[in-house]
């Protein structure tokens, strides 16, 4: 009885001791997991950024406006989508490269532009949105020039708060104010906004 009972307490303590030495592996497992996540978001982020920092690279013709979504009746879109054409219809930019720093250098009639710029990638709800963030040297404000913004400065806050996002297919280059997903109340919600397109000529 007295060797049944220390045998019991051995086979206690050996399942105590394996309980431990299994939750610490557990632990050590979930670290090692949480580790390799991040390592990989980040990973993802600096692809996407460094492919588009070279997609980017080269001379593009203004092609045209889209709204993706609008509040405004189509009389009034089309007239201000039509205006906003028409003063961007000689409307060029170049984005380049010079001792791995990188610029652009805009024209449109007699406005001219310059200045450096980088992409931003965030990550929201697992969908990443890269967005081009542009800070001026010399000429009028890259929202101005671009959009005709006219209030604000979305190019002027911190890198990743520019709200432009960008995408390039092919020959094409897409900049979307206003684009991107809204926590809500019901979860997260896409919004389109206004497409602004390129076409590259160099």
């Amino acid at each position: 009885m007295k060797i049944l009972g220390i045998f019991g307490l051995i086979i206690l303590v050996f399942v105590g001791c394996t309980s431990v030495e299994y939750q610490q592996m557990q632990n050590e497992r979930e670290r090692l997991r949480a580790v390799y996540e991040e390592a990989r978001l980040k990973n993802d982020r600096r692809t996407s950024k460094d492919r588009l920092e070279q997609e980017i690279l080269g001379t593009w013709q203004f092609l045209g406006i889209e709204v993706l979504e609008s509040g405004l009746s189509n009389e009034i879109e089309r007239t201000a989508i039509a205006l906003d054409e028409l003063s961007r219809k000689n409307l060029t930019i170049r984005f380049f490269e010079q001792n791995g720093i990188h610029f652009y250098e805009g024209n449109n009639g007699s406005i001219r532009v310059t200045g450096k710029f980088s992409v931003y990638v965030e990550r929201i709800a697992e969908v990443l949105y890269p967005e081009l963030c542009m800070n001026r040297s010399s000429g009028i404000r890259p929202g101005v020039f671009l959009f005709n913004e006219r209030s604000g400065g979305i190019f002027d806050g911190l890198p990743g708060t520019s709200n432009v996002l960008i995408f390039v297919q092919g020959n094409q280059l897409h900049l979307t104010l206003g684009a991107g997903s809204a926590l809500t109340l019901e979860g997260w919600v896409q919004r389109d906004g206004i497409r602004y397109s390129f076409e590259r000529v160099k």
